[in-house]
């Protein structure tokens, strides 16, 4: 799944674009302009009829608007009562332009926001509650009752914003690794690196077959073009969070107000990449391990890529073509934290959604996650968009084990769901990853690693030091 970014701003900010986002007005309630109908307290397009129109936007993708689309059409044959009047879902696609998070800023600021979202992460949710822009819902015994049921009532903790829930996680892709399977049997390795001490006798073990490897087309060990990359800042999320959150055993970079990156930790993250110097493979390639001959040994471990990879006729497994492994850690024993793409579904508070409309997406949820969806939805959305639905549950629930026998890909993935870590909650996280890359990720990626043969171990100190001089910085940060 494409990753797109909010703005850097908080939702203020989108005042002074809103003459030019009024555009985008006609995306609520079937084109009516829910800003006017809200300043004159007309609630005719929402409940006339006896019916109440409750929006949900789901994310800009085909296939979220499919699942949600079928969910939707089977609440809205219930006829859901609601003080006497029927609920009736309507859903569509967010705005994807220039961003899904602008469109939602743009929708709150011009009055035409929905009663209810997917596609909302934790900073991204800090940054709406920021603005009193989110119901929290941590008190709601409907809530409650979800969390019960989902498992995930200790998930939550990692969710919490201030001592407050505002967001119902929905999926997560745990970031972890990707190895090259016909690689790894080359180097006579069966089994994927778990620990630190793993990883340096599989780079050892390259070294040492590096011209034949490359005789079979694998010229380097690990593909990471993103550290070329500081404009798209959640990159930094895959390739430094991730492995940061185990070498720091779940330290998190900020903490509120305050800087609390364990440094040690980060340092050991950038001498991972050093460690390989010139044999990381910063060039774009489209689609690479959908490559008739994989040029690497290992990248970043998307979950995304699983769907391509099947189409592709890629076989996973260590006897296949690829095959995932953990974060890893400094001994065995370690917990393997990584990080936790995760968005879910938020209620929004406007002038704009009435008490029905909110009161009738409440009624939505509870029909997929505690009422008549409950037993099929998970199966339903991995099957349509083969993201990890957030379940405490995912590798003992027998409703998925049939999906997971079929899917071992997405069954080991799962294995790594109760580690990953969400994003931190600061409405200028995205300041802080970007200056990250432009003050330290792209400058060692460009000025370092190409001088530097794999396993010379340079010294990294000065990016480390560049990188939590300009975090601390671009977030305010203690």
């Amino acid at each position: 799944m494409k990753k797109a970014g909010f703005g850097k701003k908080a939702i203020m900010g989108m005042l002074a674009v809103v003459l030019v986002g009024t555009m985008l007005v006609g995306c609520g309630k079937g084109g009516s302009n829910k800003a006017e109908d809200a300043k004159a307290g007309n609630d005719k397009t929402s409940s006339s009829g006896g019916t109440i129109t409750v929006d949900f936007w789901t994310a800009p993708e085909q296939y979220n608007l499919k699942i949600w689309s079928s969910y939707a059409d089977k609440f809205n044959a219930e006829k859901v009562q609601l003080n006497g009047k029927t609920v009736e879902l309507k859903v569509q696609m967010m705005p994807a332009q220039p961003s899904s998070e602008a469109g939602i800023q743009n929708a709150i600021a011009t009055g035409t926001v929905p009663a209810i979202s997917e596609n909302i992460n934790r900073s991204f949710a800090n940054i709406l509650n920021s603005s009193e822009a989110l119901y929290d819902i941590s008190k709601e015994e409907w809530f409650k009752a979800i969390a019960a049921e989902r498992h995930i009532e200790k998930v939550m903790d990692g969710w919490a914003i201030n001592g407050s829930q505002y967001v119902i996680p929905l999926y997560v892709n745990p970031i972890t690794y990707c190895y090259n399977s016909k690689a790894l049997k080359a180097l006579g390795v069966t089994e994927v690196p778990q620990t630190m001490d793993d990883f340096n006798a599989l780079l050892t073990k390259y070294k040492e077959q590096a011209d034949t490897l490359n005789k079979d087309g694998i010229t380097h060990f690990m593909y990471r073009a993103e550290l070329l990359n500081a404009a798209n800042y959640w990159e930094r999320w895959f390739d430094v969070e991730s492995q940061y959150n185990a070498f720091s055993k779940g330290t998190p970079l900020v903490d509120g107000n305050k800087l609390t990156a364990d440094k040690e930790a980060l340092t050991k993250v950038f001498q991972l990449y050093g460690s390989i110097g010139d044999k990381v493979l910063t060039g774009t390639i489209d689609g690479i391990w959908q490559q008739d001959k994989v040029p690497v040994v290992m990248g970043i471990g998307a979950p995304w890529d699983v769907s391509a990879n099947t189409a592709a006729g890629k076989v996973y497994g260590m006897d296949g073509d690829y095959v995932f492994g953990p974060t890893l850690v400094e001994k065995e024993g370690d917990t393997h934290f990584n990080y936790a793409d995760s968005k879910g579904i938020v209620l929004y508070k406007n002038k704009a959604v009435s008490e029905e409309e909110h009161q009738g997406a409440i009624e939505f949820l509870k029909y997929v996650f505690t009422g008549a969806g409950k037993d099929t939805f998970d199966t339903d959305w991995l099957n349509a968009t083969t993201m990890l639905p957030v379940r405490g549950d995912l590798e003992t629930n027998a409703a998925l084990s049939n999906y997971f026998a079929e899917n071992p890909a997405l069954k080991d993935i799962s294995s790594f769901v109760a580690d990953a870590i969400p994003g931190m909650a600061h409405e200028k996280g995205a300041d802080i990853m970007t200056v990250l890359g432009e003050k330290a990720v792209v400058p060692f990626a460009t000025e370092l690693l190409p001088g530097v043969g794999m396993m010379e171990n340079p010294d990294v100190s000065a990016y480390v030091d560049k990188a939590m001089e300009a975090m601390k910085s671009a977030g305010s940060l203690e």
